[in-house]
C-alpha cells in the first residue's frame, strides 16, 4: 500500500486523534475513526485496512486534514486506500449496487414507481432515456 502515497508522511502522525473528534461522521458514528486507521496502515496491517467498513465511511470532507497539527494528508491517504480496496475487490455490497442502478439508470438510488404512485406522482421510466445517450456518446471513453 505505501507505494501509492508516501509513508514517511505517516510517521508525523502522533494519535493525538484530532482528526477523529472533528469529524462529522465520528459524531454519527464512533466506530469511525480516521486516526485508527492512520494507525493501521502504519503498522502495515493492509488487510484490516482494506476490509475496514470505516473506510467507505468518510464523506471526503477534509476536515481532518485541515485539523492535523501534524499535516498529514488524511483524506488523501484514504482515498488511496480505496482505490486499492477497490482494486483488490473489498468493495462493500452496497456500493457495487449504486455503481450498477447508476450506470444503468443515471440515478443513484433506484426508481420505485410504487411509492411515486402513492404519493400522487407519475410513473417514470426505470431507464433514463438522456442517460442512454450519454452513454452512445461517450461510448469507448474512459
Amino acid at each position: 500500500m505505501y507505494k501509492f502515497f508516501d509513508r514517511e508522511k505517516l510517521k508525523y502522525c502522533y494519535q493525538c486523534g484530532r482528526c477523529s473528534s472533528g469529524c462529522d461522521i465520528n459524531r454519527l458514528d464512533a466506530t469511525f475513526q480516521p486516526h485508527r486507521l492512520l494507525h493501521l496502515i502504519g503498522i502495515g496491517a493492509t488487510d484490516k485496512v482494506l476490509k475496514n467498513d470505516g473506510l467507505w465511511k468518510c464523506t471526503t470532507c477534509f476536515t481532518c486534514s485541515e485539523r492535523c497539527p501534524q499535516s498529514v494528508k488524511i483524506t488523501e491517504i484514504l482515498w488511496f486506500a480505496r482505490a486499492i480496496a477497490v482494486q483488490s475487490g473489498h468493495v462493500p455490497e452496497l456500493l457495487i449496487n449504486q455503481r450498477d442502478v447508476l450506470l444503468r439508470t443515471g440515478r443513484l438510488i433506484p426508481m420505485d414507481n410504487k411509492k411515486r404512485e402513492k404519493f400522487g406522482l407519475v410513473a417514470m421510466q426505470e431507464e433514463s432515456p438522456v442517460v442512454t445517450q450519454i452513454f452512445k456518446i461517450t461510448e469507448g471513453e474512459k
